[in-house]
């Protein structure tokens, strides 16, 4: 205990020090640091307080002005009663000291918390972003588990908020804390401790708080240090570094030197070419033009197909010129542009397969076919590849060892499913199908190459936005049994998501080529979208899967998929768009907009209904109505609304009703699931995997 002077920039104490005395400031002024914050003390300030004896101050001190402390010991909190009983004339002045400095303290910790906060959220931004680098420089993209794993940070400082308007009450007595607490020392302890108190659960959490940022700062460094690499990669790549991108010329040539396809084959394709480049207008619409483009197309796919033979065969990966091509059609590097060329190159060298197999680039899904891992998808004329071949024998023109000979030739496969459904699938997804030609051309550039590729995280993203307010739309019923257990016959739910294949192109249309394979409905659909789209992504995707939800019941129901004897979403929608006039349930002013929307989609049903689906998962699921009456019951019956949707409307008086029958109907079938599992819970036996699934389908 004692008096010590300080000359200016003395440091008084250090962060690490041991606690074992308070020091009240006399005179000068001392800048306080903690946390990478600092800010100053001023006479009457009791330095050390709201640490706890024997352990470290936690903060340093210097003297930014020559200062004067008096030092006390302090090994208890009975220390701070005597230090206020033996400064009774200064005890307010020291008092109101705490009581700011606190305050300074506190607010420390909520720019920790915004620090926190602004790193978390920038570094987020950075990891969303990296892909879209990645595919704009053509490097690999990388995983960082441990950064996307990562937390994030509180949302509040963990200090309940009637404690800190507390001491913000008490500063706003300031003026008058003399006419409060003089002559009253016990107040002056009394707020002290208080406020101590209140510094200790305030000093645990700005550790806390350092602790996360130090750990945030660990695990994103090496993706930082990856993602300042690729920024300064990209920012080369815009403003023209040569060495960004190899150089791609010549690729018609060396394409067909890759194919070893036969040389009058090549000769075409490159006779087509030249015809096809020797238009000034490479967009017009002439009848000169549709013809060059089909001659073109007819040239272009057994090239593809030679293509893709030797990169079946060779095992290896194949170079970035070969895989350009066969993702997006890129025969002929002059015609489109460098920028173009730079854009494909990055989205080619940045591509990775989907893991979970369900999106997939149109090569990768014909080395399916090629593979046998996969059985063709059914042509134009609605036949599978069993069917085509038994028809091919019918008419004579192969025999019966033949059939069987094709039936399992990887070859024979490929060759089916690229001159149909690749061939015309890549013709529909284009979108203008009298403008279409196979070849990647800028003149077919239209919009930001960039937001409308379509990689695996993109389309699962919009297929998600489906199936979070359509959950059931990919499953199918089944049934589950187990005799062993008693359980004979479990009505259970399968999902079946689609399978989507990204066709060579840039068009405007997503297409549903088939909803189920073959003739088995427990099976995946099959959908085709450009693999650069330039129309909107989100309202596409549902308008697809409208089309399935259709498609799908008419399977289900077979011939009776209007048959109002047999209620199904397609006999109700069908039953009322075609008796509409005859409905004595519909007012005047329903009749009217019924016969325009009929008007407007050419009097096609299921294109009325693939509207009205748009409509209920884009703006009714939000709580905005836009259906008529009629639509949003069938709707609501049979594609209802689960998740944050269905949360969001079980107030809404409009699908009050719809969500509790809904909700009712799953807690029924969930009672059966359930009692089945405590059933194999009894017998000690391991829960199947379709009961837990079945329980997860049913609480949605």
């Amino acid at each position: 205990m004692g008096l010590s002077k300080w000359e200016k920039d003395a440091v008084i104490v250090r962060e690490d020090d041991q606690v074992k005395s308070l020091l009240i400031l006399l005179k000068g002024t001392v800048q306080m640091k903690i946390s990478g914050l600092t800010f100053d003390m001023y006479p009457g300030s009791i330095i050390g307080i709201g640490s706890v004896p024997g352990e470290t101050y936690g903060f340093s001190c210097r003297a930014k002005s020559d200062a004067a402390t008096y030092s006390y010991d302090f090994s208890s909190m009975d220390d701070i009663e005597q230090i206020f009983t033996d400064n009774k004339k200064i005890a307010p002045d020291m008092c109101a000291a705490v009581l700011k400095n606190a305050y300074k303290i506190y607010s420390c910790l909520d720019q920790l918390l915004d620090s926190s906060s602004r790193m978390y959220k920038n570094v987020r931004e950075k990891l969303e972003e990296y892909p879209g680098l990645c595919r704009k420089t053509g490097d690999t993209i990388l995983e960082f588990p441990d950064m996307k794993a990562y937390p994030k940070p509180p949302e509040e400082t963990g200090i309940e908020a009637w404690r800190v308007n507390f001491l913000k009450g008490l500063l706003s007595f300031d003026e008058i804390k003399e006419e409060i607490l003089t002559g009253q020392n016990a107040l002056s302890i009394g707020y002290t401790c208080i406020t101590i108190e209140f510094l200790h659960d305030v000093k645990k959490k700005i550790t806390e708080f350092q602790k996360y940022i130090e750990g945030l700062k660990a695990a994103s460094q090496e993706f930082l240090m990856v993602y300042s690499a690729l920024s300064a990669k990209n920012s080369a790549i815009e403003t023209g570094d040569p060495d960004s991108m190899p150089k791609l010329e010549g690729l018609m040539d060396q394409i067909l030197v890759f194919s070893k396809a036969p040389v009058e084959k090549a000769a075409e394709l490159k006779q087509c070419m030249a015809e096809y480049k020797g238009f000034s207008d490479r967009y017009g619409v002439t009848d000169e033009h549709r013809k060059v483009r089909r001659k073109l197309a007819k040239a272009f796919y057994p090239i593809y197909e030679a293509v893709l033979l030797q990169v079946f065969k060779s095992k290896a990966e194949p170079p970035v010129f070969v895989k350009m091509f066969l993702m997006f059609g890129l025969l002929d590097e002059t015609i489109v542009t460098p920028d173009e060329l730079q854009t494909l190159y990055g989205f080619t060298k940045s591509y990775r397969p989907d893991t979970s197999g369900h999106v997939m680039c149109a090569w990768e899904w014909l080395k399916r076919i090629f593979d046998m891992e996969a059985e063709p998808s059914r042509n134009e004329f609605d036949l599978d590849y069993p069917s085509y071949l038994r028809e091919l024998k019918n008419n004579g023109e192969i025999d019966e060892e033949e059939e069987k000979k094709y039936l399992i030739s990887p070859r024979h496969r490929l060759h089916f499913e690229l001159n149909n459904m690749f061939a015309l699938g890549n013709r529909m997804t284009f979108g203008r199908m009298s403008a279409f030609e196979p070849v990647f051309d800028d003149v077919n550039v239209i919009g930001s190459m960039d937001r409308g590729y379509l990689y695996t995280e993109k389309i699962m993203k919009e297929l998600s936005f489906v199936t979070d307010r359509d959950f059931g739309i990919f499953y199918r019923n089944d049934i589950y049994s187990a005799p062993e257990q008693g359980v004979m016959q479990l009505p259970i739910h399968r999902q079946f998501l689609p399978n989507i294949i990204m066709m060579p192109n840039m068009g405007s249309r997503f297409v549903l080529w088939q909803e189920i394979e073959g003739k088995k409905r427990q099976s995946n659909a099959r959908m085709l979208v450009p693999i650069i789209m330039s129309e909107d992504i989100s309202d596409n995707m549902i308008k697809l899967c409208g089309e399935f939800r259709w498609e799908m019941c008419k399977t289900e129901q077979g011939i009776h998929w209007n048959d109002m004897r047999d209620p199904s979403l397609t006999a109700e929608y069908t039953d009322y768009l075609q008796f509409y006039k005859k409905n004595s349930a519909f007012t005047a002013d329903i009749k009217e907009k019924i016969k325009t929307a009929l008007k407007k989609h050419n009097n096609n049903y299921k294109n009325v209904f693939v509207s009205d689906y748009h409509d209920y998962l884009r703006y009714e699921s939000n709580g905005s109505m836009r259906l008529l009456k009629p639509a949003r019951e069938i709707l609501a019956k049979y594609c209802p609304f689960t998740g944050d949707a269905k949360a969001l409307l079980a107030g809404n008086p409009t699908y009050q009703s719809f969500v509790e029958r809904f909700n009712n109907h799953e807690a029924k079938d969930r009672r059966v699931v359930q009692l089945t599992i405590k059933r194999f819970e009894k017998d000690g036996i391991d829960i199947p995997k379709e009961l837990t699934d079945e329980v997860n389908y049913l609480s949605h």
